[in-house]
């Protein structure tokens, strides 16, 4: 298991001289996956049943979506080398997903991952403010990076954990946990405030609002997290709520570009509506389907959609975006199911859980509208950890009724029968 978390504790430092650089022919966070199957295979052998892989629609749903962008990948002219195609990154994908439903298969599992997903984005934060803090001064609108890489992406992994975290933080017990997952919860606030994603900030309004209204206590976290916002924003002289009141020149060119992208994604979608144009070929395309007028200053941004939704139906069609968006939608749906049903079995950790992860998967799923993050590996992480909710909630309620059952024997009294004392007919003499 411990692999596991270091997997876990490398995904958001996209950029770090070990997990994000190439040694031979992988990353080091891929070396790290790959040590983590077979542990995968030892637990299933010791556990000795079959994971169960295909119990919810979102695992159905993904592994469609693989075969699509397989099938989007082999059948269309590649302009790209396939060693750094995006396909491999969804083979990687694949193998997350078996190792984490084999491997999260009890609900301590599960708390100890999400645990782990938390430090990691600590851990992340703290780069993102060292380097805040380094050259802030230096350059007018710094918006961190370094070794998370883009902030934007930085924005969509703090996202989807940071709700969960937060409920974990406000949890009685046990107090060690309150205290750290509340220190992490703090530092990755601050952190996703400096880095000024706008996209984000939509986000983690989508986030808080789906906290408060789905809380017994909603007062009680509206002040907690008006606190913290105001908090931040009293220490931290750049916000997403500056560049959307006061956008710079820069601001204002970059929105322009990615909504002529956008546009671009749109047509080039409808053009090839069936397999797409092919994955990880959208940036050779896009000049093709934009004006002339749209493409001033593009050149000086990445050649990517900056929309999730719309980079998928431009490289894998329309069916890969509908998989997409059923993937999405059964997972949400999922969460509030297992949520409703750890309710009536009295499990408020699980319960949590799925509250948690659902705001988390709500506010990235509005942030990848304004960039292309669908390659993030935490938000596939948090997508494949739904999919481990319903066999716990199936596994508590077997116990339950187990423990029902043992106690209704034990406690049921033993009447005598009103026929003891009669003999029975064969014992009746004749004559």
């Amino acid at each position: 298991m411990i692999f596991y978390y270091f997997l876990i504790l490398g995904m958001p430092l996209s950029k770090h001289h070990f997990w994000g650089h190439f040694t031979g022919d992988f990353t080091g966070i891929k070396y790290v996956g790959m040590a983590c199957m077979p542990y995968a295979m030892v637990h299933l052998n010791m556990r000795r049943s079959a994971p169960q892989l295909f119990a919810t629609w979102q695992a159905r749903f993904f592994v469609g979506l693989f075969f699509v962008f397989t099938l989007s990948y082999f059948t269309t002219p590649q302009a790209g080398t396939w060693n750094s195609s995006h396909w491999l990154t969804y083979i990687s994908f694949l193998m997350l997903f078996f190792i984490t439903i084999a491997i999260v298969d009890s609900l301590d599992r599960l708390r100890w991952v999400l645990i782990a997903a938390s430090s990691s984005l600590a851990l992340a934060s703290l780069y993102v403010l060292r380097d805040w803090q380094v050259y802030h001064n230096m350059y007018r609108d710094y918006r961190p990076g370094w070794v998370v890489g883009d902030p934007n992406y930085f924005t969509v992994n703090i996202l989807l954990f940071i709700p969960t975290t937060f409920l974990l933080a406000v949890q009685p017990r046990p107090r060690w946990q309150r205290w750290y997952c509340g220190g992490c919860f703090i530092v990755t606030l601050f952190a996703v405030w400096v880095s000024a994603s706008r996209g984000g900030f939509l986000g983690i309004v989508i986030c808080c609002l789906c906290l408060i209204l789905r809380s017994k206590r909603r007062v009680r976290h509206l002040v907690l997290i008006a606190g913290a916002f105001a908090a931040v924003t009293a220490f931290s002289p750049v916000s997403p709520i500056q560049r959307f009141r006061n956008p710079s020149h820069g601001d204002q060119q970059s929105a322009d570009t990615h909504v002529a992208l956008m546009h671009g994604g749109i047509r080039m979608m409808f053009a090839h509506p069936l397999l797409g144009v092919g994955l990880d070929n959208f940036r050779f395309h896009i000049p093709e389907f934009v004006t002339s007028d749209e493409a001033v200053g593009m050149d000086q941004l990445k050649r990517i959609a900056h929309n999730s939704y719309v980079e998928i139906g431009a490289e894998a069609g329309i069916p890969g975006l509908l998989l997409f968006l059923a993937m999405l939608i059964s997972t949400l749906l999922s969460l509030e199911q297992v949520a409703r049903r750890a309710k009536r079995l009295g499990n408020p950790t699980l319960m949590q859980i799925a509250l948690g992860l659902q705001a988390g998967l709500l506010g990235s799923s509005v942030s990848i509208f304004f960039i292309s993050g669908e390659y993030q590996k935490m938000f596939w992480l948090a997508v494949f950890l739904t999919m481990c909710l319903p066999p716990l909630a199936d596994e508590i309620a077997a116990k339950q009724r187990a423990i029902r059952r043992r106690s209704a024997s034990q406690t049921s009294p033993v009447l005598p029968s009103i026929y003891a004392d009669v003999p029975r007919p064969s014992q009746v003499s004749v004559g």
